[in-house]
């Protein structure tokens, strides 16, 4: 981020890091496996014979009290529409809550589960133990509680519940809504747009607030809404299962949010970010993205991809096996002001972590590395090519007042040949007033005062002035260059007279320049132009012209 800061530190208003989707895996370590079931059963609930009907009571059980929770709080149960995001069906029984914890609804999906399956040998056992049952923990696909709650610390978050022992649940939380409800606690004002911050009033809050999101917390708030959505356990049951359910982190989302001033310069800079990204992709570029090291044994995904060109908002991706980086613009509906670099984990062991939940603080450190290395490529990439918006705007018309002053054309001869009169040595004037720069012009031009006017004169110099330069001098009628206006100057008389103008010729000539032989030393010089702008049109992935 340093990087990217040194090369567009003007044009950034804050930068922020904070995790962003996060999904836990809640499960009851004493219950993952057949010898665990039995011991259960056995042991615990007393069960001689664990037939398919003793664990099928289970789940009744459990759908028996979701129905009457549903009955006494009112509480909407329904079926997870196919084709919609699920955020979308639940968001108008958020708004029913008013901002108070609870249960906004509950939606039902059939999917794909963990779970236990038992049936007999196909001949007796050698024990002669009639009640011998063969256990088997596998997939099937049955019902599933999507319930929707608010959280006071959390804010909005999910909990998929399986009806199935052993009761499975998976948790879906967002640090930004984390960040959102601490922000709100403490008083601190913002501004947010869909899954971002837009405006904070303190950005030191704002990130001492993403920091405070542990794993601690996490666990905290799962097992409160766990032990209240998902009471299948007698207290005595509950006391030989102890600790309960625990968590491992199955997708893991941190961003780094880069919000700019302007949308302007993020659009040319994140176009051109694209264009070179996928360019100069590859394995070994990916690989220091995430901090990896490829060997023999490796088996998986990597590559660059360009995302959803087609929809105006590309996202670009590295994938390492299952895990990506990507980066893609967002915002509010007025403009895309946000540069997100944003890492997702799929599988924690891809950056070398364990899953369980309280390695939250190595991952969160990996990631991270990992988004600085994605905005540093990019600064890296961008330092010679990128558009900070510095050119638009010269060409942007200025107000002066209430004056209207358009702007600047490269291509504007007018402009090009008093730009030229100050700065050539023979003419040069340390500073002078409009008559005297007049008779200048017209001299070196061979122009006569019909061909370029004082008027015109006066207006051209006015467009300098509106854009810094050309001042005056204190309450005289005298002018001069300002150190801007020197630089700019020079530039722009030698793009256009010695550099643009030969080189279109070379482009529009009827005789293909790479087939003339260069007679002379100003000719090679070109040749070796035309030669080094081939070499970086191909660097940069355009189509050749010629």
């Amino acid at each position: 981020m340093d990087r990217l800061s040194e090369l567009l530190g003007q044009a950034v208003q804050f930068v922020y890091t904070c995790w962003d989707r996060i999904v836990l895996n809640g499960y009851i370590d004493r219950l993952q496996r057949p010898e665990n079931l039995i011991y259960f059963f056995h042991e615990i609930v007393g069960v001689a014979c664990i037939e398919p009907s003793v664990l099928e009571q289970r789940t009744n059980a459990y759908k028996t009290w979701v129905r009457r929770m549903a009955d006494e709080y009112a509480i909407p149960v329904l079926p997870a529409p196919s084709g919609v995001r699920k955020e979308e069906v639940v968001e108008p029984y958020y708004r029913r809550l008013r901002q108070r914890q609870g249960v906004a609804c509950v939606l039902t999906s059939l999917e794909q589960g963990r779970t236990f399956v038992s049936y007999p040998l196909h001949r007796k056992p050698p024990s002669g133990d009639g009640n011998y049952r063969l256990i088997k923990a596998c997939r099937k696909r049955f019902l599933h509680y999507y319930w929707y709650v608010l959280d006071p610390v959390m804010g909005p978050m999910s909990i998929r519940v399986a009806t199935y022992f052993p009761f499975n649940v998976t948790c879906y939380l967002n640090g930004h809504s984390f960040v959102a409800q601490d922000l709100t606690r403490v008083g601190t004002g913002f501004r947010k747009a869909d899954n971002a911050f837009v405006g904070v009033a303190d950005v030191d809050a704002l990130q001492a607030a993403a920091n405070r999101l542990s794993a601690t917390i996490l666990e905290r708030r799962c097992s409160y809404w766990v032990h209240r959505l998902v009471p299948v356990f007698s207290p005595a049951e509950q006391a030989a299962l102890a600790p309960g359910y625990r968590y491992s982190m199955a997708q893991m989302e941190l961003a780094t949010d880069v919000l700019f001033k302007r949308s302007a310069p993020l659009q040319a800079m994140f176009r051109r970010a694209c264009e070179l990204g996928v360019l100069l992709g590859g394995a070994q570029r990916t690989t220091h993205l995430f901090g990896r090291r490829i060997d023999r044994h490796y088996n998986g995904k990597l590559q660059t991809v360009l995302d959803q060109r087609e929809t105006g908002h590309p996202v670009l991706r590295w994938y390492y096996q299952t895990s990506f980086t990507k980066q893609y613009t967002r915002g509010d509906r007025q403009s895309d002001r946000i540069l997100r670099a944003e890492t997702c984990s799929n599988d924690t062991r891809h950056f070398g972590v364990g899953r369980r939940l309280d390695n939250l603080p190595s991952l969160h450190e990996k990631l991270a590395a990992t988004n600085d290395r994605t905005l540093a490529l990019q600064a890296d990439l961008l330092a010679s090519t990128v558009d900070t918006g510095q050119l638009a705007a010269l060409a942007q018309p200025t107000f002066v007042g209430q004056r209207r002053v358009p702007g600047l054309k490269l291509h504007d001869d007018r402009l090009i040949r008093v730009l030229e009169s100050l700065l050539h040595p023979g003419d040069f004037l340390a500073d002078w007033t409009t008559p005297e720069l007049h008779t200048r012009v017209l001299a070196r031009h061979r122009l006569n005062a019909d061909d370029y006017r004082l008027s015109q004169l006066r207006y051209d110099l006015s467009k300098l002035r509106a854009k810094g330069l050309v001042e005056r001098l204190d309450r005289s009628r005298r002018y001069r260059l300002t150190p801007l206006g020197l630089k700019l100057g020079v530039l722009f008389v030698k793009l256009h007279t010695r550099l643009l103008g030969p080189l279109i010729s070379i482009a529009t000539t009827s005789v293909r320049h790479d087939m003339r032989p260069s007679s002379n030393s100003v000719d090679r010089a070109f040749d070796q132009i035309d030669a080094a702008l081939d070499h970086l049109s191909a660097t940069l992935g355009l189509t050749r012209a010629a």
